[in-house]
């Protein structure tokens, strides 16, 4: 005679959920990239300007962290955050003009003519 099947009491089940990013970083970045990204943007802020070689000293990056330094730098220089000056790195207001045409295409393609102008 077959033994009889052991059914759990209760299931557990993980649903995926996503939070909504706090801030515009967080759209493109995640974890160590993230944190690089946001010392990247502090130090700008603060001093308008960053030389490509002194990333090191000024951000205390090293080891390994360089080629995400990298990585995090060449997408901000991609989305329009940062541009190159000179040999240095400043911050850019061609990211948010780019985030503004993206929202009136949304909202031409929802419908909402009326809102855009």
């Amino acid at each position: 005679m077959p033994r009889r099947r052991k059914i759990p009491g209760e299931v557990m089940m993980k649903i995926p959920t996503m939070a909504p990013p706090d801030t515009a970083l967080e759209l493109l970045f995640e974890g160590k990239t993230l944190e690089i990204a946001r010392k990247v943007v502090e130090y700008l802020k603060k001093n308008k300007a960053l030389w490509k070689d002194e990333y090191e000293e000024a951000l205390g990056i090293s080891g390994s962290d360089r080629i995400l330094y990298f990585r995090v730098i060449r997408k901000m220089l991609a989305a329009g955050m940062i541009y190159e000056d000179r040999g240095t790195y400043r911050l850019s207001k061609k990211f948010a003009e780019r985030m503004e045409n993206l929202a009136k295409l949304w909202l031409f393609e929802i419908g909402k003519v009326e809102e855009i102008w």
